[in-house]
């Protein structure tokens, strides 16, 4: 099974709806068929080879779409790329991974000579949007090119997917992984998302990451996909009103903000079905403020490059019975249960044993979407593929009704005075005081403690009294955790370091904050 059968199925049953609007404008799902196929069939006479590496630089927009689907349609291997990346990363991650066929955007065309000095494999490029004096552009490239899907045939098993990691703990490793890996993952959401009557799905973070995946998987359903070529606030509300959005992914933080957004109030929420969070853990409270403004609609994933997406999920009405039922609101911190393109989910120690219920470990995974290696790099490949097992490198636990609950990342840990403390848990913890809107935990060195607890916080409104809040937020720590666990220094920043992606970089944090790694 291949993404593109998933999308042609979607495209035989809703040739005349559209599939994509918004930022790039107006295109059914017969009109991205015929364009993908020409630009399938532009590609193959190229007389590429089949392990060719295609990369799509852009924000989010029709034509971006499209020609990842027609490449996709060649055969080719998707090397995802965000944008929002600093120019020097992008460079990293396409010379790294061979890339040598790039679809760009106007809007970056600026940077393109400094990328192709920095990556001398791309012998093809070509700008989705506009005609560009300089390079060609995809319109009139494949203007002579037949409409019709070309006729290859190529194994589910070959690569078709390169993905670079979130980079969140160091440079980015390339997971390279079989078409499966999509095509399983579209199936994925397909089994968790249901609709009664045809979806309208917002694409704010950017398509060429899991947004991408969950844009693929509605067009597989005969979804309309509404694009956003950046994350405004303001925007979202109104596409959500207007376009009757049911579907919206999204990270914590911009969850966050939305929630402390004016137009929280105003806004119709009517049509939702699904917001969606991934990348880091919704804190609890957030959750049950969220179902109280945007309505029964939140629900979370857990996924990963190497392994695939949504690994586990939640659902909205899974959750709004965690916060009607006391004696279920421990699952407002979960990520849900496996899917179906997961075959075995355990929970080990570091000698690889399975832990019972309850017990924090290493959370290890087995199943269709499972990367096959790390491109170029045996050894981090090895590392994580020991005793027949993906393993993750997040700490958290299954509770006895099979629902995960991730508490860290391994590398995140805090070792404090002997004692293990992991920073979500304090997080949570964090997030009950009224005044906080974001928030990251790390470890400081220090002589006494080993490591000692620091809070890095966003607050939702300025204070002219930090060192007073400050002592309140300890205190109030401490009578939640105990003295241990909580923070020994609390720091205010007005905004954490994230990703392109949105999470957070405790890493960037780290450096910055005290100048080691």
């Amino acid at each position: 099974m291949h993404a593109i059968q998933l999308f042609d199925r979607g495209a035989r049953q809703n040739r005349d709806r559209l599939a994509f609007t918004g930022a790039g404008g107006d295109f059914t799902y017969l009109q991205v068929q015929k364009l993908s196929n020409q630009i399938a069939n532009a590609l193959l006479a190229l007389k590429l080879t089949a392990d060719t590496r295609f990369a799509i630089f852009s924000p989010n927009c029709s034509q971006a779409m499209i020609a990842c689907l027609g490449a996709s349609r060649a055969g080719f291997i998707w090397c995802n790329l965000n944008a929002k990346n600093a120019l020097v990363d992008n460079i990293d991650i396409l010379s790294r991974g061979d890339c040598a066929v790039l679809f760009f955007h106007s809007s970056v065309a600026e940077s393109i000579p400094e990328l192709l000095a920095g990556v001398p494999t791309i012998k093809h490029l070509y700008c989705v949007d506009q005609q560009s004096t300089n390079y060609p552009d995809m319109a009139n490239w494949i203007t002579d090119y037949s409409d019709n899907a070309p006729d290859i045939k190529y194994p589910a098993t070959d690569f078709g997917f390169q993905g670079a990691t979130g980079g969140t703990t160091g440079k980015p490793k390339l997971a390279l992984s079989s078409h499966s890996w999509s095509a399983m993952s579209i199936v994925g959401w397909s089994t968790v998302l249901h609709y009664e009557q045809p979806a309208v799905n917002l694409c704010v973070t950017p398509i060429t990451h899991a947004a991408g995946i969950v844009c693929l998987a509605h067009l597989a359903m005969g979804a309309t996909n509404v694009f956003m070529d950046s994350p405004d606030l303001d925007a979202i509300f109104q596409h959500i009103e207007n376009d009757k959005v049911t579907t919206v992914f999204l990270p914590p933080t911009v969850i966050y903000m939305l929630l402390n957004h004016p137009r929280a109030k105003t806004t119709d929420f009517s049509s939702l079905k699904y917001i969606i969070s991934m990348a880091s853990p919704l804190a609890p409270e957030k959750i049950i403020e969220a179902s109280k403004v945007f309505g029964p609609v939140i629900a979370q994933a857990y996924g990963q490059t190497e392994a695939g997406v949504p690994l586990t999920f939640i659902s909205p009405a899974e959750i709004e019975e965690a916060i009607r039922c006391p004696e279920l609101q421990h699952r407002l911190s979960s990520c849900g249960r496996q899917t179906l393109i997961v075959s075995d989910l355990a929970i080990v120690d570091d000698n690889d044993h399975p832990l019972a219920d309850g017990e924090k470990g290493e959370i290890v995974l087995r199943g269709p979407t499972m990367m096959s290696e790390y491109y170029n790099d045996p050894a981090a490949t090895l590392e994580v593929q020991t005793s027949g097992w993906h393993h993750t490198g997040d700490i958290g636990y299954l509770d006895a009704a099979g629902y995960l609950h991730i508490c860290d990342r391994k590398r995140d840990l805090i070792i404090s005075g002997g004692f293990n403390i992991f920073p979500f848990e304090v997080e949570q913890a964090i997030f009950k005081h009224s005044a906080v809107q974001d928030c990251a935990v790390i470890g400081r060195a220090d002589e006494k403690w080993g490591e000692a607890v620091v809070a890095v916080i966003q607050l939702r409104q300025k204070t002219d009294q930090p060192q007073a809040l400050e002592t309140d937020i300890i205190a109030h720590c401490k009578k939640l955790l105990g003295s241990m666990k909580a923070p020994k220094a609390v720091i205010f920043m007005d905004d954490l370091p994230r990703s392109p992606v949105g999470k957070v970089l405790k890493r960037v944090l780290r450096e910055q904050l005290f100048k080691q790694t």
